[in-house]
């Protein structure tokens, strides 16, 4: 593979978060930040530098896997940057962060660019909040009204729980009333075995829901895997990390991490590894 057939760049603009999700490996199952875990923000110079040097580019995925984009003090200017090279633009957010004023000026700055920013939110009031902790669902919904009444194109995402499968019936109504685009349900593809309160560290339940257990264990796949169930397969992409690194995904960023894209490429991608096998199903 060579740097002319990368389709898509994933990249980790920051590896902070307000949030406190007991799935997510940034935390201690919720409580008290991961020991190993440096919080920064990916510098624009690099980039902008990775950006340049892919040139059939066509969409930048905002996410990251430690921290949530929105956060980063360069958001905009990554935004800008990705809107003048005409690329796509994907964002997933927990979309409690910033005010509603940013979010309608973001709607506004991103209506006649193809976009859409993806919302975690994981049932309503006072249940979205047992999984995303620390985040708050009246302040998402005023966020993403503001964003998508100004012109911006909004998903719902949500993980399905025991505690928040009887609500999604309701979660599609709210959406459809905000004006959301679409609703996706998203596996949990981490460990939800042990859960801790963030403030108190008292250890709770997350446990899988009963009557979506189709959804929740199916091997992860999207319509554009065509090959070993691997999205880098299907659409040729690379991961950039907040700190600067490269990796083919995700899943691969603290286990072989790379300085440039001629190291990347001469690489080979295992899909027997496994955080291949257990998050998206890969195997040869």
């Amino acid at each position: 593979m060579i740097a002319s057939d990368i389709r898509s760049v994933h990249v980790e603009l920051s590896s902070r978060c307000n949030a406190w999700c007991p799935a997510c490996p940034r935390n201690v199952n919720g409580y008290g930040l991961a020991p190993w875990l440096i919080e920064q923000d990916l510098s624009t110079d690099r980039y902008r530098e990775i950006l340049d040097s892919l040139p059939n580019l066509q969409m930048v995925q905002l996410c990251g896997n430690l921290g949530d984009p929105i956060i980063a003090g360069n958001i905009l200017d990554a935004i800008n940057y990705a809107i003048d090279r005409k690329l796509k633009i994907q964002i997933h957010t927990n979309g409690s962060l910033r005010s509603v004023a940013w979010w309608e000026h973001l709607g506004q700055l991103l209506k006649d660019h193809p976009h859409d920013i993806w919302f975690g939110i994981d049932g309503l009031s006072g249940t979205h909040e047992i999984h995303r902790q620390g985040t708050n669902y009246d302040k998402i919904i005023a966020n993403a009204s503001a964003f998508i009444n100004a012109g911006g194109c909004a998903t719902w995402q949500f993980i399905p729980f025991e505690h928040n499968e009887h609500q999604v019936k309701d979660c599609i109504k709210t959406s459809q009333q905000v004006g959301f685009k679409k609703f996706k349900f998203v596996k949990l593809y981490r460990n939800i075995k042990l859960s801790r309160h963030y403030r108190t560290g008292e250890q709770f339940n997350l446990l899988p829901p009963k009557e979506f257990q189709s959804i929740i264990h199916m091997p992860w796949k999207s319509k554009q895997v065509i090959q070993a169930d691997c999205m880098h397969l299907s659409q040729p992409s690379v991961y950039l990390s907040a700190n600067g690194s490269l990796s083919w995904c995700c899943y691969h960023a603290h286990i072989t991490p790379f300085d440039s894209l001629d190291e990347l490429f001469l690489s080979t991608l295992d899909l027997t590894h496994t955080h291949c096998v257990e998050n998206c199903g890969s195997t040869k």
